[in-house]
């Protein structure tokens, strides 16, 4: 008896299967679903493949009462996506060739080929993704050159799904992978960002970057952190540059902004890198000038506005808390005002990057260091020093103690641009630490200097 696989299907998706497999069409749960049931992983994703054509699935979805909405993914190329009334979102694709062999055949790896046939989820494995399965290792079916060419982003992937599953990559897929590796030009920019993102997020992230390099795929899609490799550093630290970058990528939280944060916190110190008379390693102003490669590569990559803005910034300031002084007070509410990112200026505006996401940042880049052995204490006294800085009041985004009202009243102005330039410089006054959030007096003292200054001598 063939094997079966166990995937937890609702009442809706049984539905959807039984209409796209009515009078005896073929129809199958493929890909990642079958692959990560099969580890015994959570299933997050549903794709089917069916002989029913596009037009077909709307029809059998239409006016369904399990359907919710049917909408075109790729619909030229034989893909629906459908929303379920519970739901639940389905991608359904025709099968590419004249059965489901054929269409395994062009599958991106073996093991996101295997289907299991409705009904009663029967294993069908015409390349032996199992196999590969069970040895951990990625391999593409057929020629890998063919599978490359049918879509470059493929090479991308491969190290996306070391990243995301920890296989080894099949020598014969990996050959290939570096030889169709300057195709990536031709794939969109939105699909690259995706697919790095998703490596980024990986538990094995780590061997994905490092397969990414390997491959050329990191050389074609981030020239900038490919050119990392081999650039050797001062004593301070025991890794050249890539290397240490990696390690620092692994020991962030796995969220977005952390970790492409990571991965670019150091993309200056290769056009930056001099070389003292006696030997010593200088990267000056590499953080400054690595926040302004990374706003290149946000745009590039098709970043969204706000993503772009707090990667930027903590790029830019991942130094910051290096020398922090912590026996002082102002200065540890200047530096944690400084890393708070605000969307906006507006009171209830949200916070895009924080002091406690530099942290995160700064302790992954020491720990990546010859002198990882004392992150622990490191770590203590910063998180100490930003709670405390949260208790004095740098939780909220710096404001005006003065309204406008008020100031119009004290300074003995009209409504107009001299109220709002008084407003700001009380805000930037409290963002500095120069001035606490609630001095009324200090704020007075800010905002009548301003008018003075605009209203010149005499």
């Amino acid at each position: 008896m063939a094997p079966t696989v166990d995937i937890a299907l609702s009442p809706d998706c049984e539905a959807l299967l039984d209409a796209l497999a009515s009078d005896g069409r073929f129809a199958a749960i493929v890909g990642g679903a079958v692959r990560d049931a099969l580890l015994e992983r959570p299933v997050r994703d549903l794709d089917i493949v069916t002989v029913a054509s596009p037009d077909e699935v709307r029809a059998s979805c239409e006016d369904a009462p399990w359907c919710a909405r049917v909408y075109a993914v790729g619909e030229r190329f034989g893909t629906l996506g459908v929303v379920l009334a519970d739901g639940t979102v389905v991608e359904v694709s025709q099968l590419r060739g004249a059965d489901f062999a054929a269409d395994a055949a062009h599958r991106d790896f073996t093991v996101n080929a295997m289907v299991a046939a409705w009904p009663g989820l029967e294993l069908l494995d015409p390349v032996s993704g199992l196999a590969d399965l069970d040895a951990q290792r990625l391999r593409s079916p057929g020629d890998p050159a063919e599978r490359f060419g049918e879509d470059p982003l493929r090479v991308l992937r491969a190290a996306r799904f070391v990243a995301e599953l920890g296989f080894a990559l099949d020598c014969g897929t990996e050959e290939a992978a570096c030889i169709a590796a300057p195709l990536l030009a031709k794939v969109a920019a939105e699909r690259v960002r995706d697919e790095l993102t998703a490596l980024l997020l990986g538990p094995h992230v780590g061997e994905g970057l490092r397969v990414a390099l390997r491959t050329g795929a990191l050389a074609e899609t981030l020239p900038e952190v490919a050119a990392l490799d081999g650039v050797t550093q001062p004593t301070f630290h025991d890794l050249d540059v890539f290397a240490h970058t990696v390690m620092t990528v692994e020991g962030t939280p796995a969220m977005p902004v952390l970790r492409w944060a990571a991965l670019l916190h150091d993309i200056g110190k290769a056009p930056c890198r001099t070389v003292e008379s006696d030997g010593r390693i200088r990267f000056f102003r590499h953080a400054k000038v690595g926040a302004t490669m990374t706003a290149v590569v946000c745009e590039r990559l098709r970043f969204s506005k706000a993503m772009s803005r707090a990667v930027v910034h903590l790029v830019g300031e991942h130094m910051r808390l290096g020398d922090l002084a912590f026996d002082n007070p102002r200065a540890v509410d200047r530096a944690v005002r400084r890393l708070d990112l605000w969307a906006s200026g507006a009171p209830d505006a949200v916070r895009l990057a924080s002091a406690e996401d530099a942290v995160e940042l700064t302790m992954a880049d020491f720990a990546a260091t010859a002198h990882r052995a004392e992150a622990p204490a490191v770590r203590s006294r910063l998180e100490t020093a930003v709670s405390a800085s949260r208790k004095r009041g740098t939780r909220t985004r710096p404001g005006s103690v003065l309204g406008g009202a008020e100031l119009m009243a004290e300074l003995g102005v009209p409504e107009g641009p001299l109220v709002g330039d008084a407003q700001r410089a009380i805000e930037a006054a409290v963002e500095r630490g120069e001035l606490r959030a609630d001095d009324r007096a200090g704020a007075l003292r800010v905002a009548r200097a301003v008018a003075a200054h605009r209203r010149g001598p005499g």
